[in-house]
């Protein structure tokens, strides 16, 4: 009978060690084993972790399936933390490798690949793009086309026109790859698609990432239905024939002394080091490299400039100032270059306002701890999941006045010039992993804005108004609401 006892006592100890959350972890929500805190609730995470933020403070840990999530909610906590190496890597996540084990390209890699891909990415955007005279002609090339095709539809409610994406994806073609597409070419409408799907494709990988142990008790054919494991391995050829077929074509074209884009760049720096037996070079990783450029640079651009677009019609006297500015620095018909940014003040002032009210990616890209460490007086564990709380950053009112209001002048100083405020800006990330493309994407809204807004007038159709309460359905963006716009030309 002892024995009996003494094993069901062992056996209650046992679920109590399971069920009880470790000391030094930061305060939320632990839940159970393999399940972790599962809230029955339609509220979006974003709403949840607000809730947690105000009941707990800066730093809290939810326990998300097999996966412990930190989310830290202020500047200074997200600021020390992606400073420190040890919680620079990314997650092991299916989502991030897309079925590359180890990951590879810039997004998703670590160690030394990241450091290279790093390095060779900040060198590439430096020499080829960053304000280059070639890549602010292709930009403003292809905003033309763009405002072409809202000329068309002047002064008829309608959405932005698909071109906006055709664009963005044009530009980083020409970096990558020296080559555009027309808008009706069945090739570019094909990688466009592909791009969509990927995004809502993506999200069955959440199932693999956050509670794994599913695979061990499934099917291993359900369990490859359940996260589409054949429409990511199909989306995942499709993509990545289009890059290797443009690798191929440059390896054969290639010209070492006068090197066209990203891809000639990188198989230079390829030869350069076959004979180093610690070279990361190699045509799958540059294939992913590659890809992590359209991903990361068009999904941002196109709806940051929607957003763009959906403020100033929402704020017609903010769109009033930013056409007079416009109208003063540039005579009618002469478009904007990264020479004149200096003198428009209230048009970059604009352009950080709506990056921060935006807050296109709420919770940053995920880093991961890859050692035990501390932060804020508690323990991160090796494996914890650490996110940058970006909107509760951005409406932090220790940070800025009035912080729900859309008020560039708040960029603005007292002489008028415009003043790079960092603390508690984040758009673009913070400390070791910050953004490698945060310039190309400042030229390009900065010539989007000026060119497209040199041109017309938006505003709601009549009788309605704009909507700018972001769809919170994603994970990782506070993408804009349909709404219909009206672009009038100006006279």
């Amino acid at each position: 009978m002892l024995v009996e006892v003494l094993l069901f006592a062992g056996l209650l100890f046992l679920l109590w060690k399971s069920f009880k959350k470790p000391s030094g972890l930061p305060p939320g929500r632990w839940g159970v084993p393999l399940l972790g805190y599962i809230p029955f609730t339609t509220k979006s995470i974003e709403e949840q972790v607000t809730e947690l933020h105000k009941k707990h403070g800066d730093i809290i840990l939810w326990r998300m399936g097999t996966q412990s999530m930190v989310f830290l909610n202020s500047y200074k906590l997200v600021r020390e933390a992606f400073s420190r190496s040890e919680i620079s890597d990314r997650p092991d996540w299916e989502t991030f490798k897309f079925f590359e084990d180890p990951a590879v390209g810039i997004g998703s890699s670590n160690g030394t690949l990241w450091h290279n891909n790093r390095r060779f990415a900040l060198r590439q955007l430096r020499d080829l793009g960053m304000g280059k005279s070639k890549l602010v002609e292709t930009v403003q090339q292809q905003t033309l086309i763009l405002r072409e095709t809202l000329a068309k539809t002047a002064g008829t409610p309608g959405e932005m026109p698909h071109q906006l994406h055709v664009s963005i994806i044009n530009i980083i073609w020409q970096m990558v790859a020296n080559r555009h597409f027309d808008a009706q070419d069945k090739r570019l409408k094909g990688f466009v698609k592909h791009m969509d799907d990927f995004v809502v494709l993506s999200n069955r990988l959440a199932f693999k990432d956050f509670m794994p142990w599913l695979q061990n008790i499934m099917p291993d054919f359900l369990f490859k239905i359940l996260i589409k494991h054949h429409d990511m391995v199909a989306m995942k050829e499709k993509f990545f024939g289009y890059f290797h077929e443009e690798i191929q074509q440059h390896r054969a074209t290639l010209d070492p002394d006068n090197p066209r884009d990203v891809i000639d760049g990188y198989l230079i720096e390829m030869e350069s080091q076959k004979d180093d037996p610690e070279s990361t070079c190699s045509d799958n990783d540059l294939a992913f490299l590659v890809f992590d450029l359209f991903f990361a640079g068009s999904e941002t651009t196109v709806n940051t400039f929607i957003w763009m677009c959906y403020y100033l019609a929402a704020h017609p006297h903010v769109q009033r100032k930013l056409h007079a500015e416009i109208d003063e620095v540039l005579p009618d018909g002469v478009l904007a270059s990264l020479a004149e940014k200096s003198r428009m003040p209230y048009t970059e002032a604009v352009a950080n306002e709506v990056l921060r009210i935006s807050t296109l990616v709420n919770f940053g890209i995920q880093h991961m701890a890859s050692a035990d460490t501390q932060l804020g007086g508690y323990s991160i564990p090796k494996g914890t999941i650490v996110s940058s709380n970006v909107y509760a950053v951005h409406e932090d009112d220790n940070n800025w006045n009035r912080p729900l209001d859309f008020l560039p002048e708040r960029w603005l100083g007292e002489d008028g010039k415009f003043t790079m405020k960092k603390e508690g800006f984040l758009p673009f990330g913070v400390g070791k992993r910050v953004c490698v493309g945060e310039s190309l994407a400042r030229m390009e809204l900065f010539i989007l804005t000026t060119v497209i807004f040199q041109s017309f007038t938006v505003a709601p159709p009549p009788g309605k108004t704009i909507n700018l309460v972001p769809d919170l359905s994603s994970f990782f963006f506070r993408k804009p609401k349909y709404n219909e716009l009206v672009f009038t030309e100006r006279k």
